[in-house]
This record gives C-alpha cells, sequence and structure tokens, in this order.
C-alpha cells in the first residue's frame, strides 16, 4: 500500500507539473485551445504511467496491481476534487477512468519489466 501511495503522489506532482506547462505552451505558442482535451487526456496518460512505473519499482513485485491501484486512486482523488454536484456524463467517466486504468497498468508492468 505504501507503494501505490507514493505512486500516487508522483502522479499528481508530474501531472500538476505537465498540466502547468501545458497551460504556459498554450499561453506563448499558437496552438489552438481546441487540443485542450486531447492534451488533458496525454498527460494524465503520462502522470499516471510514471506514478505507476514509480510504484512498481518501489513495490518489486505485482506491478500490474500496482499500476491498477495507483491509476484507480489518482482517478477517485481527481473525481473527488473536481466533482461539481452535478450529473456524470457517464461516456467520459468511463474514457478517463480507462485512460487512468490503462495507464496505471502499462506503467506497472514497465516498472516490473525494467529492474
Amino acid at each position: 500500500m505504501q507503494a501505490v501511495l507514493t505512486g500516487l503522489i508522483y502522479a499528481l506532482l508530474s501531472g500538476l507539473g505537465l498540466a502547468a506547462f501545458l497551460g504556459v505552451l498554450l499561453y506563448f505558442s499558437p496552438l489552438s485551445q481546441g487540443l485542450l482535451p486531447l492534451l488533458a487526456s496525454i498527460i494524465v496518460a503520462l502522470a499516471v504511467f510514471w506514478g505507476g512505473l514509480c510504484a512498481a519499482r518501489i513495490a518489486t513485485r505485482q506491478g500490474l496491481l500496482q499500476g491498477l491501484g495507483v491509476g484507480l486512486l489518482f482517478f477517485l482523488v481527481v473525481l473527488a476534487v473536481s466533482w461539481n454536484r452535478g450529473p456524470f456524463v457517464f461516456p467520459a467517466v468511463a474514457k478517463y477512468i480507462a485512460v487512468c486504468l490503462l495507464a496505471g497498468a502499462m506503467g506497472g508492468v514497465a516498472g516490473i519489466a525494467g529492474r
């Protein structure tokens, strides 16, 4: 559990850093803001991948489960912080949790394979 929580912290911090970088990039470049949903999904995937990778390296075993744990916790934390008590839009939530779980699982497997 400690590895998953540490991976979650890595994922949240890297996601925050990548989001700040994206904000600066969009401000100073002629990129269209229409790309924002795609770029946000890429940032989430990279952040959760990194968190799953770090969790698997710390745990040294069960990388898939460690990565899935990071992905699920990342989804729950972001959901808790961003939920505005409105109704859920199921396709968007399903896509977001799929990205989190898939990226976390891939990071966990890569973390064990890279040892």
